[in-house]
């Protein structure tokens, strides 16, 4: 099955150059090429391509602007003159970042690199499941009534629920509790913990890390490497190891339910 492609660019000679590349490659059937936001919206819409090379600034609607409006998002590669947008590409799942003017072989690396996540995503059925994840709302109410830490602070004993810890990290002989208000250090393991907090919404994806589920605002698929990048409510990014790639993709089975 060929993999379907739209070339999305408000200049016509950058559209005619990915045509041309595109063209000697008999895997890419390009079904249509925009020339704006607007009209990549309702082509995406329609159409429901596999993968789209996309520029950022275009009159209108930008690039940005057309994953926003989009329902399922296509593989992305981004191509533009411009290389301070790069890490906001990246948070828009973009398998690659084409910088103008590219060379031919930059750009047939990237087309293969695109090639093989369609490839994996067809057989892994992962894009569906990070799709899933990007549609919900992950603050959801917590139902667990959690566990309490009784921490030392500021010379008085204080408790901590682990409904509002947002994640926790090994630190030699200690965990570090991550709060919206503070970082508490308690003396203890990953290991000790792991079984209780996973009893109350947590999810191990590291040998040292432990994160709540309710605080996870984004998940991204890093390649053909299985490993993730999770995006939490503060902000704070944190990878996975691959030896945890069965409990993230069994969590990404529950989530999309």
């Amino acid at each position: 099955m060929k993999i379907r492609t739209i070339i999305i660019d408000d200049e016509p000679l950058a559209r005619q150059r990915i045509e041309g590349l595109l063209s000697k490659v008999d895997e890419v059937d390009v079904i249509c090429q925009c020339k704006n936001g607007m009209e990549a919206i309702d082509a995406i819409t329609q159409h429901q391509p596999d993968l789209i090379f996309l520029d950022i600034q275009m009159p209108g609607v930008d690039g940005f602007g057309v994953l926003d409006k989009i329902g399922t998002l296509p593989v992305v590669t981004f191509v533009t003159a411009y290389d301070h947008y790069a890490m906001q590409a990246f948070d828009y799942h973009a398998i690659d970042y084409l910088l103008k003017p590219y060379k031919d072989e930059r750009f047939y690396e990237s087309l293969s690199l695109a090639i093989k996540q369609i490839q994996l995503q067809n057989l892994s059925g992962i894009h569906q499941k990070l799709e899933s994840l990007r549609e919900s709302t992950r603050q959801k109410e917590s139902y667990f009534k959690g566990i309490n830490f009784e921490i030392k602070h500021l010379g008085r004993l204080i408790k901590v629920n682990s409904n509002d810890i947002i994640y926790v990290n090994s630190a030699g002989n200690y965990v570090e509790l991550h709060s919206k208000e503070a970082t508490h250090l308690v003396r203890s393991t990953i290991s000790s913990l792991e079984y209780d907090l996973e009893q109350n919404g947590f999810l191990r994806i590291h040998r040292s890390i432990l994160i709540n589920e309710s605080s996870i605002a984004r998940v991204h698929y890093l390649n053909s490497n299985n490993q993730y990048k999770f995006v939490l409510s503060n902000g704070t990014e944190l990878q996975s190891s691959r030896s945890f790639k069965d409990r993230i993709v069994s969590y990404l089975e529950r989530a999309e339910q």
